[in-house]
C-alpha cells in the first residue's frame, strides 16, 4: 500500500507519495485546484503505486480540500483527513528541517502512515450530513453578529435622540416596528433618518435570520431527529453540532465525543487532593 499526502491551498494542492515503509517515492506533484486535477493525481499515483492500494491523506483544511476529497471518493479512492497537529508533530520530530509545501505533504503522508495515529484520522465519505447545513450555520452566525453590532449602535443613537427611547430588546420584528413608529413622531433630523434606516436594515436582518432558522430546523428534523429530543438542543444547536462533527462515524463512543468537544475531565492533582478540570482543547 502507498500513501499520498496532500497539502491543500486555495490555488494549488501539493502531493507526495510514500511506500509501505514510509520512504518517499518519486517527486512531489503540484496541481491547480480544479476538477481536471483529479485525473492527473490519479494517473500520477497509479504509476507510482504499481498496482498497490492507495490511501489519500489530506491535511484537514476542509474548506480548501473538500471538493478534491469528494472527487477522489467519487473515483473510488479512500480518503482520510489528517489533523493539522499530527502533521506539525510529524514534521518537527521526524521530517527534514525547513518549511515548504512538499515537506508539509510528506509530513501529512507520514502522519497517516503512523499506526499510532490511526484513531485520529477521519475517513471522508463524500456525503457527510453536516456538509449541507454548514454554510447555513455560518451564514446565520454572520447575520446574528451583524445584527448584534447594529443593535449596539442603535441603542447609543436612540439614547442620544431621547433617553429612555430604546426598548428592552430589539431582536423581534415587533419591537423594531414599535421603535420605528415612535421615531416617526420625532421632528426630522439626521439622527432620526439614520435610526429609521437602521430599523429597516434590522428588520431585514431579523427576517433573514428567522428564515435561516426555519431552514435549519427542516434539515435537522430530516438528518438527525433524535438530536432535537435532547433537552436544550434546538434546531440551531443541532445544526451546529452536525456541521462541526461532520462524519459521525469518526466518533467511537461518548467519551471520544467528550474529548472532541473539549468537555472530557482531565486529572489535575497530586498528593491527597484529587480533582479534575475540563479539557481546554477540543471544539
Amino acid at each position: 500500500m502507498v500513501t499520498v499526502g496532500i497539502d491543500p491551498h486555495k490555488q494549488t494542492h501539493t502531493a507526495v507519495i510514500i511506500d509501505d515503509t514510509g520512504r518517499r517515492v518519486g517527486q512531489a506533484l503540484r496541481v491547480p485546484d480544479d476538477p481536471a486535477s483529479v485525473a492527473a493525481l490519479l494517473s500520477w499515483a497509479g504509476r507510482h503505486a504499481a498496482g498497490q492500494d492507495v490511501v489519500w491523506a489530506v491535511e484537514d483544511g476542509r474548506g480548501l480540500a473538500r471538493r478534491l476529497a469528494t472527487a477522489l471518493v467519487a473515483a473510488g479512492q479512500m480518503v482520510v483527513w489528517v489533523p493539522v497537529r499530527l502533521m506539525v508533530a510529524e514534521r518537527h520530530h521526524t521530517g527534514p528541517r525547513g518549511k515548504s509545501d512538499p515537506l508539509d505533504a510528506l509530513a501529512v503522508a507520514k502522519a497517516a502512515h503512523n499506526p499510532d495515529n490511526a484513531r485520529y484520522l477521519t475517513r471522508h465519505r463524500g456525503d457527510e450530513p453536516g456538509q449541507e447545513v454548514a454554510p447555513l450555520v455560518d451564514e446565520r452566525d454572520a447575520l446574528v453578529a451583524e445584527r448584534t453590532r447594529l443593535i449596539n449602535q442603535m441603542r447609543w443613537r436612540l439614547h442620544e435622540l431621547a433617553p429612555g427611547l430604546e426598548p428592552v430588546s430589539l431582536i423581534t420584528l415587533k419591537a423594531v416596528r414599535e421603535v420605528a413608529a415612535r421615531l416617526a413622531t420625532f421632528a426630522d433630523s439626521t439622527l432620526r433618518r439614520v435610526l429609521l434606516a437602521n430599523c429597516e436594515r434590522l428588520q431585514r436582518l431579523t427576517a433573514d435570520i428567522n428564515a435561516l432558522t426555519r431552514e435549519l430546523s427542516e434539515h435537522t428534523r430530516r438528518l438527525s431527529p433524535n438530536l432535537l429530543s435532547v433537552p436544550g438542543v434546538g434546531p440551531v444547536v443541532a445544526a451546529t453540532i452536525l456541521a462541526e462533527l461532520g462524519d459521525p462515524t469518526r466518533v467511537r463512543n461518548g467519551a471520544a465525543l467528550a474529548r472532541l468537544a473539549g468537555t472530557a475531565p482531565i486529572p489535575v492533582w497530586s498528593s491527597d487532593t484529587e480533582r479534575h478540570r475540563l479539557d481546554r482543547g477540543g471544539n
